[in-house]
């Protein structure tokens, strides 16, 4: 029988996921709105069940993952010194997906990681060339099995609060999409987010 405190832990996970969920879809009307998709585009796909989080992973998986971009490669994979997820007993038997607890500091750390391996992007989830915006980095990490839907919100919330103490207090989804804001920009704002979680 679970305790109290995972109970809880579940209970603010099925909130707050569909809360992330709920940024990635208005994400992306706006920029369905502000860059119609090409007619050569495949249409959407029909819903995928289950909790929201999980159904933003499998359709991630149906993707073939980004090649990271080769100034990455002599440091290493993104995920470097994390286990890789591996699936055990129960997440086989529950046809859930393994994950590797982090704290908002790591998922935040992993984020600036993806993004220097992989590039960044405005104005778009991801590219072509897995370059990603700061939500897309987000969605990357938890896709690749670090952390949990909890553990995304709470990086958010940290992103959010960095913002407001550099002088920035707008959604960090717009503060991506200005045109003064640069990589680097995006680097030492995850950095400092980290270091205040």
């Amino acid at each position: 029988m679970p305790t109290t405190e995972t109970t809880a832990d579940l209970d603010l996970a099925e909130l707050l996921g569909p809360l992330l969920v709920a940024e990635v879809e208005a994400y992306l009307d706006t920029a369905a709105r502000q860059h119609p998709p090409s007619p050569a585009r495949p249409a959407q796909t029909a819903a995928l069940p289950g909790p929201a989080w999980y159904r933003i992973a499998q359709h991630l998986q149906a993707d073939p993952p980004p090649t990271p971009r080769a100034a990455a490669a002599p440091t290493g994979p993104w995920w470097g010194g994390y286990p890789t997820p591996a699936p055990t007993l129960a997440d086989r038997v529950l046809r859930r997906r393994p994950t590797v607890p982090v704290t908002t500091r790591q998922h935040l750390q992993l984020m600036d990681r993806y993004i220097a391996a992989h590039g960044w992007t405005q104005g778009q989830l991801w590219d072509q060339t897995g370059a990603v915006c700061v939500l897309g980095a987000h969605i990357r990490v938890l896709a690749a099995g670090y952390g949990t839907p909890t553990t995304a919100w709470q990086a958010r919330l940290a992103i959010g609060n960095a913002l407001g103490r550099l002088g920035h207090p707008v959604p960090v989804d717009s503060w991506n999409d200005r045109a003064t804001t640069t990589h680097h920009d995006v680097h030492a704002l995850l950095r400092a987010a980290a270091a205040r979680s």
